[in-house]
């Protein structure tokens, strides 16, 4: 009997020492209730066996912590998370360049070109007037200007996604960094650790925002990660470090372009093609893409550099295929425009008004001595069917507005996409704490169970020592 009742006695201790456990694990799940990446975490409680014959005493025992979270969820917050990087990377940087151009057309490139039209009209009206003459070099300079100093806001542009482009990659080393000390901790201790873990759920979210990735949980409890599907971050408790680069492509056809934004891994292979998402991802496609499709790069001019070096030439062509007068002998007419062209990328750049010209050198007569046949063709540059002033079939005021166009719409665009994004990622992770975050309604009605549990046994403990106590009581007492 006495035997049964210190059984019964430890049987109950025990078991108030489980649910003390238990409650442990729900107030440290109310403690990281907002803490990133964190998973509710809930005590294995498993029944022992009971059998009076082999002495099985049967109660509850304590099997370790069961973790709520759920990698397929993870990945699917990880992978909504690299898309939302790259459309806000998208979104700001295309802002910066839109803003650039003036959509009313009332100020900047557009504005300059219209004056300039306006000037040649003059001219045409009085060809041999000084004020107009004047009015056109004048109208000239302020849209070589205006020209200039846009292409040195987007080079300067250029020159800030690059340095962000440098900034993002650090980033990334230092969270790969993380990881790989969370890996050195695994391959130490394969304890489960809710903390280390949902460090380590914190980082991986915070790598998704920079750039696109896999992670491959190991059976060693250690996590590999691979930039792009194939290009090693972290592995083990190696770590290998990408780097950014600002390089003009070998064999370029335009060495004096911009330098084009490489990503670089460990062994200083190009990976840029495969960085396709989160803000590196973003930052790269708007430099070496929608940025570079306008100043230019090792293979292309660039939009803009065609806009100045079209108007430039066509205007000299026509200035320098007349003369000044229809006098015999009469001089030549002198180029309006110059601009370098010892690369096809430095046209806007370097557009200014040629030193040389005064309104004397204006070359107002055609080659076939029409008195303002020049100034007439110049004058005709507005007309939107003229085929001296269009690129690629566009005119020279439609080909610059549709370089605006562009830039608008790819903010637009990248805009749109993050707005639309940002609600996919609210979603997945509202499906993913549903299942693994911590709900404090659900830990208090556990505590509220365990309470009573726990109440329940110390009863029963009471009771037990009391019956005890009562047993000790009948046993005769030895004389002293």
């Amino acid at each position: 009997m006495s035997s049964n009742l210190i059984a019964a006695m430890g049987n109950s201790g025990n078991t108030l020492d489980v649910l003390q456990q238990a409650l442990a694990v729900i107030q440290n799940n109310v403690s990281n209730a907002s803490t990133p990446g964190y998973a509710a975490q809930q005590l294995n409680i498993t029944a022992q066996p009971f059998d009076t014959a082999t002495g099985a005493a049967g109660g509850i025992a304590a099997q370790g912590l069961i973790d709520s979270r759920d990698s397929y969820l993870d990945s699917q917050v990880q992978s909504q998370l690299q898309t939302l990087g790259l459309y806000t990377a998208q979104a700001q940087s295309t802002s910066t360049i839109q803003s650039f151009f003036d959509a009313s057309g009332n100020g900047g490139v557009s504005a300059a070109l219209s004056n300039l039209y306006s000037a040649f009209s003059a001219w045409n009206a009085s060809p041999t007037d000084p004020t107009a003459e004047q009015t056109v070099i004048s109208s000239a300079s302020a849209f070589a200007s205006s020209v200039q100093e846009l292409s040195q806001s987007l080079n300067s542009t250029a020159t800030g996604l690059n340095q962000q482009i440098g900034s993002t990659v650090n980033q990334i080393n230092t969270l790969a960094s993380q990881i790989q000390q969370y890996n050195q901790g695994k391959l130490q201790n394969s304890q489960p650790d809710p903390g280390a873990d949902a460090n380590l759920e914190n980082t991986l979210e915070n790598l998704s925002q920079l750039t696109n990735f896999t992670a491959l949980q190991q059976p060693d409890g250690t996590v590999t990660v691979l930039i792009g599907g194939g290009t090693p971050l972290v592995i083990g408790s190696q770590q290998y470090q990408i780097s950014a680069s600002d390089s003009i492509d070998a064999g370029a056809a335009n060495a004096q372009s911009p330098p084009t934004a490489h990503v670089l891994d460990s062994q200083g292979n190009d990976i840029t093609a495969d960085v396709t998402g989160g803000q590196l991802g973003g930052l790269v496609s708007t430099r070496n893409g929608i940025l570079a499709s306008i100043i230019g790069d090792s293979q292309q001019q660039g939009s803009l550099n065609q806009f100045a070096q079209s108007v430039a030439d066509t205007v000299n062509n026509i200035l320098e295929s007349g003369t000044v007068s229809t006098a015999a002998g009469a001089a030549a007419g002198t180029a309006l425009f110059t601009y370098n062209n010892a690369d096809a990328t430095l046209a806007a750049g370097s557009l200014a008004v040629n030193s040389a010209i005064t309104p004397a050198t204006l070359a107002p007569v055609d080659a076939a001595g029409n008195a303002n046949g020049n100034a007439s063709q110049l004058a005709s540059l507005a007309d939107p069917n003229n085929t001296q002033s269009q690129i690629d079939g566009k005119d020279f005021v439609s080909f610059f507005a549709g370089i605006a166009a562009a830039a608008g719409q790819a903010n637009s665009t990248a805009t749109t996409n993050q707005t639309v994004q940002q609600q996919v990622v609210t979603t997945a992770q509202s499906q993913r704490d549903q299942i693994s975050g911590v709900s404090l309604d659900g830990q208090a009605a556990e505590v509220l169970q365990f309470q009573r549990a726990y109440q329940a046994v110390s009863q029963v403990l009471s009771i037990i020592n009391d019956l005890a106590n009562s047993i000790l009581a009948l046993v005769p007492q030895q004389p002293s």
